[in-house]
């Protein structure tokens, strides 16, 4: 069971090591044997590896905050360092090598955002088309609104049918993911207007997390299924960690959180503070928290312990590893929130940490008319 930060995370490693090896180095000849001399890019990896490494040992349990704080400027520094270096070979292919690590380790903000813009302008120029058509799949949790415009660019007027297909899928898969976040119906419907189109044209293009026709089918899914946004949610049942049952029918007429979440998962935890305050904001007459726990069987013990020890106070609805109401709810990734109105109808849908966000829809929520 992967969380979504360490799936990119990865993939990346997978994605740099071959961009480093089989992209940015060259082969010289000395005493008759070959060697590999670092590129710029290279180099300035693995500058940033060895930065990352210096702060990762540092870390101890009593310096959790400064070090996320270092953690977050050092990702500044790179993202800027790394676009520098792309501005300086848009004309060959080493740029590319920066705009996956921005990508995928960037910082949102300015510099993320100007690197998308090179993709914008130089994304139908890359010479090695194979590599931009397989990055296509991991740009779906880029946060930059300048990406999509680059996409559309890349899908009118690439000369390769499958960088093309490549690029719809992730304008798709990314529409969808937008549109479930802020609770769109219109966004769901362009959403499923552009999967169709790559199910119908661009079925079997590869890509890294495999065929865009395959995973086109499976977010079709998620938009039309029975937990899709708008749709009343489907009746849920399950016990909590004490072995007392649960229905979600019981909560209707409150404004609901389902956190699909488990304590094995850093950023599940990360959430906790933002739970906490919202179950202090509001009374349980008209909110609730619940969180479908994805945690080992043999690890709930220490789970319950540690839930108590932390103070929350929220329910525990036991799931395990990809359960039977994860699956039910279309959940691969964790943290994923549900977030339902007094009626329980389906309004907003999140991955990862959300941060204020999910704050931001409760509040909208809870001021709604109540029948």
């Amino acid at each position: 069971m992967l969380c979504v930060q360490y799936i990119i995370a990865l993939n990346l490693r997978v994605i740099l090591f071959l961009l480093l090896f089989l992209m940015f180095t060259a082969v010289v000849q000395a005493d008759d044997k070959p060697k590999r001399t670092p590129t710029a890019y290279g180099l300035l990896y693995n500058e940033w590896e060895a930065d990352r490494d210096a702060l990762e040992n540092d870390s101890t349990p009593n310096n959790i905050e400064e070090l996320k704080k270092r953690k977050l400027a050092l990702r500044k520094t790179y993202t800027h360092k790394f676009l520098e270096l792309a501005k300086k070979h848009t004309t060959d292919d080493l740029w590319l090598g920066c705009f996956i690590w921005v990508s995928v380790h960037g910082e949102p903000g300015p510099d993320l955002d100007a690197m998308m813009d090179l993709l914008h302008r130089y994304g139908n120029k890359v010479d090695n088309r194979f590599q931009l058509q397989m990055l296509m799949s991991e740009l779906t949790k880029v946060k930059s609104d300048r990406l999509n415009p680059a996409l559309s660019e890349i899908i009118k007027n690439n000369i390769s049918d499958q960088v093309r297909g490549a690029a719809l899928y992730a304008l798709a898969a990314r529409t969808k993911k937008l549109a479930e976040h802020t609770g769109s119906l219109d966004g769901c419907k362009q959403a499923e207007t552009l999967l169709l189109q790559v199910i119908d044209n661009y079925p079997d293009i590869a890509t890294y997390r495999g065929k865009t026709g395959e995973n086109a089918k499976k977010l079709l899914k998620g938009i039309r299924g029975p937990v899709a946004i708008g749709k009343l949610a489907p009746e849920l049942i399950g016990k909590d960690i004490d072995g007392a049952s649960f229905k979600l029918s019981d909560e209707r007429g409150k404004v609901i959180v389902l956190s699909f979440s488990g304590h094995w998962c850093a950023p599940c935890r990360a959430m906790h503070p933002i739970e906490k305050e919202l179950l202090k904001k509001y009374p349980r007459e008209n909110f609730n928290l619940i969180e479908i726990n994805s945690d080992e069987q043999k690890n709930l013990k220490k789970v319950a312990e540690k839930t108590k020890n932390d103070g929350l106070t929220w329910k525990l609805i036991v799931d395990g590893s990809n359960g039977p109401i994860s699956e039910a709810w279309n959940v691969t990734s964790w943290p994923t929130f549900y977030i339902l109105d007094q009626k329980h109808q389906i309004r907003h849908r999140g991955v990862g940490n959300l941060g204020q966000d999910l704050t931001a829809w409760v509040d909208k929520l809870i001021d709604e008319p109540r029948e």
